[in-house]
């Protein structure tokens, strides 16, 4: 395996073959195709992440967000501060523990969901333009694996 820069072929050796390094380099294609599919909207993969996280659990607390992405709780609070300035999401105190949050989509978080959702189908079909059908499902499923994660 080798990777051209301009017209000098550099051989990766070894490099080529380990997992984390490959993991790395998709996770920048990735970054870089999200980030050109979204540049007409403030959006990263964590908010956008966090807000589909909020759409298809409702009454999700903070900490299990937290959890899923795999941030530090005071990433996610800061996360979801500027979600709330942007009217995105309310958050809602629960009634027995005034520290446990709740948040929930605004209906202009809906409506901004909804929109992104098409940005995201073409970012996903943009990082699996050289796959199959089948051989994304198959990577999901490894990478599910790999992270620990249950279907």
């Amino acid at each position: 395996m080798d990777i051209r820069e301009s017209d000098s072929p550099v051989a990766l050796g070894r490099l080529g073959e380990l997992l984390g390094y490959n993991l790395r380099v998709a996770q920048l294609r990735a970054f870089e195709s999200f980030a050109g599919c979204v540049e007409d909207v403030e959006l990263t993969p964590t908010v956008a992440g966090m807000l589909m996280l909020i759409e298809a659990n409702p009454g999700i607390k903070q900490t299990a967000i937290a959890s899923a992405l795999r941030l530090d709780r005071s990433t996610l609070v800061r996360l979801v501060d500027r979600c709330e300035e942007r009217k995105l999401v309310k958050r809602t105190a629960s009634p027995f523990d005034r520290r446990v949050t709740t948040p929930a989509l605004t209906a202009r978080g809906r409506a901004y969901v909804a929109a992104m959702r098409p940005k995201i189908d073409r970012h996903e079909a943009e990082i699996a333009v050289r796959l199959t059908a089948r051989e994304r499902a198959t990577l999901r499923e490894l990478l599910r694996r790999l992270n620990g994660i249950a279907r």
